[in-house]
């Protein structure tokens, strides 16, 4: 995405503005740490803090602990966000900023650019004609395929528990806004810690990003606590 960083929208402003540190691509969530004020996707943050420590993923300089858990928001980032405009630097079509990262996953030439093919998806679909659609995964860390949610959780405990491995979570690649760059340090504490719960029954794909995001934790919490 380095390429699209030269660009500049209609406004004059530069599209490095609105480019996360980390994953060098456009921002999702922006969120602001307290101390040095640099701008990250949260989920960037986040991960990048927890895996790295109390540190500034940008200057290296020291976090609180509200930007390692529950940074702040940068609603004045996404307010701009959502009046710039941009052309996708791999179809043309233009899109409202703060949508480009969800017009990236329907975005045929993006998923050609980054080898995303249809023909072996990281989420598969059941076909079974007498029960709804249900969602399968392949195991980050192995070739297993054609597992369940519940079959996942319940293979990479069995298999893969001794390991502790970074990789794409497959079932948050499936939810809305899913990014298939996002890594999780320990992949089988991730599906642990966030999906023993079934997000179709818990999660509102109409809520805001940050919303569902506050839902899914404390969800995950509840039922890790019952198992």
């Amino acid at each position: 995405m380095a390429e699209a960083i030269a660009s500049t929208s209609s406004s004059g402003s530069s599209l490095k503005d609105f480019t996360c540190p980390v994953c060098k691509d456009v921002l999702q969530t922006p969120v602001r740490t307290q101390g040095c004020e640099h701008i990250f996707c949260r989920k960037c943050l986040v991960t990048a803090t927890r895996t790295r420590g109390a540190i500034c993923p940008l200057c290296r300089g020291a976090v609180s602990e509200r930007d390692r858990f529950a940074p702040t928001r940068a609603s004045d980032v996404e307010i701009e966000m959502k009046r710039l405009s941009e052309e996708c630097m791999f179809c043309a079509k233009r899109v409202k900023l703060n949508y480009m990262r969800l017009h990236y996953k329907t975005c045929k030439k993006y998923q050609e650019e980054f080898g995303i093919l249809p023909k072996d998806p990281v989420l598969q679909i059941k076909a079974n004609p007498s029960k709804p659609m249900e969602p399968t995964y392949k195991c980050p860390m192995c070739e297993n395929r054609n597992l369940s949610r519940r079959g996942l959780l319940d293979h990479c405990n069995n298999v893969h528990s001794h390991q502790i491995m970074e990789a794409v979570c497959p079932i948050c690649v499936s939810l809305p806004l899913g990014d298939h760059y996002q890594r999780s340090g320990n992949i089988v504490g991730h599906l642990n810690a966030r999906h023993r719960f079934n997000y179709e029954e818990y999660m509102n794909v109409h809520m805001d990003e940050e919303a569902q995001y506050q839902a899914a934790i404390e969800k995950s919490t509840q039922t890790a606590h019952m198992v």
